[in-house]
């Protein structure tokens, strides 16, 4: 970003700023014509075009015979869709959905090598929110507008950001499953023990860490924090954070010009270098999985981790630090803005099902599931009515009355009014590579702060003139 600090707050109100202009989308790519054939209507039963007229599939059940395939992560979400909610529909509609899970990689990879041969074997697909550009300017998704407008929808009810991230050039293309922006998760019986206040600007949260760093609480060794580190994607999915609250951005997305050495982002990069002396040997190589166990065996007092993930701290069989952790939105450099995972999901423009395919989209996210998908220990819900369902908000852990299951969600809710996505542009999957490299040399003290901006700086601009973005 080439603004001031000031103007950060502002542009973190709106998403204008991560995705890339369409005059410039149009000018790399050509891509009207594909997105064109993305967006032609559907017909629904007896040949209307469909959406505000879409059935609701427990009122009008669809004929026996009927197989839907999808592809979802195997992560929570994923699974209480293959293993409840899947059957549940079936039962109730005498469609069959079946539903394969896969790593997050192999499904893009196979999304990839269905979509080149056109092949129409599988229907639906769980969606990493940053494939949206990718897939849609090539003309693979199915334009899901009318899905959203149609009144049994409810569509005015999901997270405005959620929605969002599942745009490109204006246009619909997944419906969101589960958001999970970072939040920062802190020890709440340390904190008390040392007089400590959550931290609420990243320089409290560094005295903070600092302070806990290699202290004993009781027989445990206790680092300040942790995050994701590891090269690959780890590593800038933390760093987005600090970039993004410390007033930086990615590119200029007028021009597709990288924005890695202004002054905002070299100062959130030098921050976020400094923290990574107060966390636990092998940071580097840390993954989601890392954190999580880390923070289960009440190694940290802190950690940058994704609001969704904290079911696992609170699960008896697996943690020791049951109801210690309470939840804060991510310290403020010159704003709070952390940054956003999200998973939707999306319909193949090959499908020669996509009015069943729709209808079984619309029945799983309604604001019901919506509900249930948490209850069942799905991801953290897209609806803005769901945060203020008593089923929810009034939930216990089980075996501790009183210890509130979703207590993280105020600042969940919170985090989703100032978060912001990667860049949003169809090479992203490639700029993350690109850009994590130098990020874990300044991480193993291999190059300083601007010789590794400096490098990515370089590297990105190589990638996008290779592209044709300039």
């Amino acid at each position: 970003m080439t603004g001031t600090h000031g103007d950060h707050g502002n542009r973190a109100q709106g998403l204008g700023e991560t995705r890339i202009s369409r005059r410039r989308m149009l000018k790399h790519a050509g891509a009207a014509g594909a997105l064109a054939t993305a967006g032609r209507p559907l017909l629904a039963a007896g040949g209307a075009a469909l959406g505000s007229s879409l059935a609701t599939p427990a009122v009008s059940r669809a004929q026996d015979g009927i197989t839907l395939r999808g592809i979802f992560l195997p992560a929570t979400w994923g699974t209480v869709t293959q293993e409840v909610l899947a059957p549940e529909y079936t039962a109730q509609t005498g469609v069959n959905v079946v539903i394969d899970l896969i790593g997050r990689d192999a499904i893009h990879d196979r999304m990839g090598t269905l979509f080149v041969a056109q092949d129409s074997s599988y229907d639906i697909f769980n969606v990493d929110y940053n494939w949206v550009p990718e897939f849609a300017r090539a003309g693979h998704l199915l334009a899901m507008d009318d899905l959203l407008s149609a009144p049994e929808m409810a569509g005015d009810d999901f997270l405005p950001r959620a929605l969002d991230v599942a745009r490109w050039e204006g246009v619909l293309y997944g419906i969101p499953q589960t958001v999970h922006p970072h939040i920062l998760w802190y020890r709440k019986d340390l904190f008390e023990e040392a007089g400590l206040e959550p931290p609420a600007t990243m320089q409290e949260w560094r005295e903070i860490v600092e302070q806990f760093q290699g202290q004993t609480f009781g027989d445990q060794e206790v680092y300040g924090w942790a995050a994701q580190a590891a090269r690959g994607f780890g590593n800038v999915h933390t760093w987005l954070t600090f970039l993004y609250s410390f007033g930086g951005s990615t590119f200029n997305f007028e021009t597709m010009e990288p924005t890695l050495t202004t002054p905002e982002a070299t100062e959130a990069t030098a921050f976020w270098a400094d923290m990574m002396r107060f966390t636990p040997p092998g940071i580097n190589d840390y993954t989601y999985d890392e954190v999580t166990a880390d923070a289960a065996a009440g190694r940290i007092a802190t950690c940058l981790q994704w609001s969704w993930g904290a079911f696992a701290v609170d699960d008896p069989s697996i943690s020791k630090t049951v109801g210690l952790w309470e939840f804060v939105k991510v310290p403020a450099g010159t704003a709070s803005v952390p940054h956003l995972a999200e998973w939707v999901i999306a319909v193949s423009n090959y499908s020669q099902q996509q009015e069943e395919a729709l209808k079984f989209i619309q029945w799983l996210e309604s604001p019901e599931n919506d509900v249930r998908q948490a209850l069942l220990g799905g991801g953290d819900p897209v609806r803005a009515s769901s945060y203020e369902n008593p089923e929810l908000t009034e939930a216990t852990v089980e075996g501790f009355p009183g210890l509130l299951r979703f207590r993280r969600y105020p600042e969940t809710l919170e985090a989703m009014q100032t978060t912001q996505p990667r860049p949003l542009f169809p090479e992203e999957e490639r700029w993350e590579q690109v850009v994590s490299v130098p990020l874990h040399a300044i991480q193993l003290g291999e190059m300083t702060v601007e010789e590794g901006l400096a490098k990515a700086q370089d590297d990105v601009n190589r990638m996008m003139q290779e592209l044709g973005y300039f």
